[in-house]
């Protein structure tokens, strides 16, 4: 007479265990990197809102004065950015403004480059 055996060897629980533990992981390290990118993009739409900010103020608040560099902090969307500023004159009509930001003075998440007319 044979005798059938009913459930699972240890080495199909190994197995299983092991293909559960790889799709954890798999989707674990999809979540991270999902939340890194968004944080981010959420970073560099601060920043562009930063620097075009700034832009605005050398147009109209804080008039030109020929070749000059600045820098400062600005708190936007409860955090600290560092931004600074460089305006050189490239032309009789024009200045050039460079304006970059990051999240400390050494490090850059986006830069602005432009040209305004000289009044």
């Amino acid at each position: 007479m044979m005798m059938v055996r009913k459930g699972f060897s240890l080495l199909e629980v190994g197995v299983a265990l092991l293909i559960l533990g790889l799709t954890v992981t798999a989707v674990f390290q999809f979540l991270s990197s999902t939340t890194l990118s968004a944080l981010n993009l959420e970073n560099r739409a601060y920043a562009r809102q930063i620097a075009n900010n700034r832009l605005a103020l050398v147009q109209t608040l804080e008039p030109l004065m020929g070749a000059r560099q600045r820098n400062g902090r600005e708190e936007f969307g409860g955090k600290s950015f560092f931004w600074s500023e460089q305006i050189e004159t490239t032309s009789a009509e024009f200045f050039q403004i460079s304006i970059r930001i990051g999240l400390s003075p050494e490090t850059n998440i986006y830069e602005l480059r432009t040209f305004i007319e000289k009044k």
